[in-house]
């Protein structure tokens, strides 16, 4: 087999050019073209403890388009709710930027700083489901590395952020009713003319959000919190196991630093209790390497340990039949494993000033296709 090649979106990065670019709201609008697939979500950690994530998802596969939304609530002392439904028809308006299928709406206004979200799919189909709204007022610039786009043989895979926002949420999980603020971050990613399992075998995901040790615990806010987020994967091996990552640094709400240089270490691998078949880490280093917004060096380590389990998702046992068939003829055991870590710390290092460490929440995602 001919090794097909990945040429990384920070590779084509002139000298002397920032590696980053700011984001622009044509960014965030749906594309839907070609063979590919499409999502749009939101994470959020907010002050009751509540962490989770609300996702629109298209992809268009084998002649067959698919609108999905993904959902997950997690709220301390109750059992971790995911869901996921097919969504219909996607319907989308006002140049874009807003979109809905059935229980789910996205919608940003017109100077693209608040998107209002609308999730009733759970509620919909069961009467115990789930259902929610939330209020994300976007706080930092966004980013992209260099134009955003991967090469992945003839294909291309896009990532669009908005790192740090705040978030208001009321809503129901469980029969349990809660209302709550707290810290977002709002991601678009796209592929491109190549199937979604073709982009990357392996996937490291986290959205931190802390305070310097130095801030007493009592004058801690969202508005005075620091995010930290990685979006890290490695492509097949037919496509040369490259690296492609996405980080950043934020600090009271403005951007600090963008890499796009993230090594993961996997350590401490042990065989998964719950039947997926891999064995996954209890230890995982996140070390992001780059500049400062005003160009000094920086370095970020998160040593993670997320050992509190939210939620196990078999790719597979979650897609209709049609494209479940086509996967699995090409995949044998697509996973995604949801971990928590409170408590959790970050230390940053930048030239010039004394290193600080940051303590938070950490949400960890692994996904793995081999």
């Amino acid at each position: 087999m001919v090794q097909k090649k990945t040429i990384t979106a920070a590779s084509l990065v002139q000298e002397g050019h920032p590696i980053a670019t700011q984001s622009v709201p044509a960014d965030f609008a749906w594309l839907r073209d070609s063979t590919g697939s499409e999502t749009q979500t939101l994470y959020f950690h907010l002050e009751n403890g509540c962490t989770g994530f609300v996702q629109l998802a298209w992809a268009y596969l084998a002649l067959t388009t698919t609108i999905e939304t993904n959902a997950m609530f997690y709220l301390p002392g109750q059992p971790c709710v995911f869901e996921t439904h097919n969504g219909h028809h996607l319907k989308v308006k006002k140049d874009s930027q807003e979109f809905e299928c059935k229980g789910l709406s996205m919608s940003w206004d017109k100077d693209h700083t608040k998107l209002s979200v609308k999730y009733t799919a759970g509620r919909e189909r069961n009467p115990k489901g789930a259902s929610a709204t939330f209020e994300f007022v976007r706080k930092s610039d966004g980013y992209k590395i260099g134009d955003g786009k991967n090469y992945i043989g003839d294909g291309t895979a896009q990532h669009f952020f908005y790192p740090a926002g705040e978030i208001t949420a009321q809503g129901e999980v469980g029969g349990t009713k809660f209302e709550s603020k707290g810290s977002s971050m709002f991601v678009h990613a796209h592929s491109g003319n190549i199937m979604p399992y073709n982009v990357g075998a392996e996937w490291n995901m986290v959205f931190f959000v802390g305070h310097p040790e130095s801030i007493p615990a009592d004058q801690r806010t969202t508005a005075n919190s620091s995010t930290y987020h990685v979006l890290q994967y490695t492509t097949p091996k037919s496509y040369g196991s490259v690296s492609c990552s996405n980080a950043a640094l934020t600090d009271s709400n403005n951007l600090k630093a963008i890499f796009s240089n993230t090594l993961v270490e996997h350590h401490d691998l042990i065989e998964d209790k719950n039947g997926s078949g891999y064995s996954l880490p209890e230890h995982i280093v996140f070390t992001s390497t780059g500049k400062t917004v005003d160009g000094k060096s920086v370095k970020v380590v998160y040593d993670a340990r997320p050992n509190q389990r939210l939620h196990d998702i078999d790719v597979l046992h979650e897609m209709p039949y049609v494209l479940r068939r086509l996967v699995q003829a090409l995949i044998t055991k697509p996973f995604v494993f949801e971990r928590l870590e409170n408590d959790t710390k970050v230390r940053v290092e930048v030239e010039g000033e004394d290193p600080y460490t940051l303590i938070g929440v950490a949400f960890n995602e692994l996904t793995l296709m081999k």
